[in-house]
């Protein structure tokens, strides 16, 4: 199939060393807010991060990363190791994303950019200095925020429970990519793809990831077949810490408990491949009027044990192309 092939490689060499490094990053500093190697497979799903131009690594004399950037999308991504981690790097690595970001959009033809940055990979979300940084050059904090939680699997995990007629499996491989991808984009519309046949190709792409496990991309499937939620877990096994992303259950089955049910499922599946701990990032509107929409998710992960661990902020920017 043209499309596999196409899809083969995804993220390219510069994937492979970036999981390295965030790897090596989580093991010097594991209460920090670095991406897990599952976040860097799962942003590739796009083909966005195929051309190589959009990530770069700056070395030590001896080979050893020090610190990468990341254009994914209209989205930067500055990411500093541990033993070097400073604000002179951050800003060094900040400045290369913003004209690479810069060149892309003049290529385009594009009058104006804009730029999304989260506070990855610092103190944390607090950190008063790059804060501080950001707003001097014109970035705006946006309402929504991110809360990443922990939850440890050292103890046995509670079995699911599932309503009357439903099942929770794996995904078949290939062959259901089409009805995964459905599923997928089902519980994240209108965020996500916007058609179906895009879906499916993103998730043709995420089953060629280099840690992608078909025995833990699960679906719950109502008694009539159709699939209700769904979840993709991955593993670091050096770190021994796992992850879910994404998480999500289609809007007609929500309020049924599936997403509790599927997480629970993931959660034992991660404690036999002997995963210490497990994360999962929430947004979060970022207004009480509006904590509806912080919905359940947030309620889902404490009710399996999840704990928050740290906050990630989201700034924007917009730039014009030309001067």
């Amino acid at each position: 199939m043209n499309t596999a092939q196409k899809l083969a490689r995804p993220g390219g060499p510069a994937l492979v060393e970036a999981m390295k490094f965030v790897t090596i990053c989580r093991a010097l500093d594991p209460q920090n807010d670095y991406p897990h190697i599952g976040d860097l497979q799962w942003w590739c799903r796009d083909g966005s991060l195929d051309d190589q131009q959009n990530w770069h690594f700056w070395y030590q004399e001896n080979g050893e990363a020090l610190a990468l950037g990341i254009i994914a999308g209209d989205e930067i991504v500055c990411l500093l190791h541990p033993d070097f981690r400073t604000h002179e790097r951050y800003r060094m690595v900040h400045q290369w994303a913003v004209q690479r970001v810069k060149e892309r959009a003049g290529q385009q033809g594009k009058n104006q950019y804009e730029i999304w940055e989260q506070t990855w990979g610092l103190a944390s979300g607090d950190d008063l200095e790059m804060v501080s940084f950001l707003e001097r050059e014109g970035y705006e904090r946006q309402e929504m925020y991110y809360h990443c939680y922990r939850r440890p699997l050292i103890e046995p995990v509670p079995a699911p429970v599932l309503p009357t007629g439903f099942t929770l499996r794996p995904v078949a491989g290939e062959a259901e990519a089409e009805m995964r991808a459905a599923l997928q984009r089902d519980a994240f519309f209108p965020k996500g793809s916007k058609t179906y046949e895009e879906g499916t190709l993103r998730q043709l792409a995420v089953m060629q990831m280099p840690q992608y496990d078909p025995q833990l991309d699960l679906m719950i499937m109502a008694p009539d077949g159709t699939p209700a939620a769904g979840c993709i877990c991955w593993v670091d096994p050096v770190n021994r810490v796992g992850l879910f992303e994404p998480v999500g259950t289609r809007p007609q089955f929500r309020r049924q408990g599936l997403a509790t049910a599927l997480m629970l499922g993931g959660l034992q599946r991660l404690r036999e491949r002997e995963m210490q701990a497990a994360l999962v990032t929430g947004a979060h509107p970022g207004k009480e009027e509006k904590s509806t929409e912080f919905t359940s998710s947030r309620f889902v992960y404490e009710a399996v044990g999840f704990q928050l661990l740290c906050r990630t902020y989201l700034y924007h920017k917009v730039f014009a192309t030309t001067i």
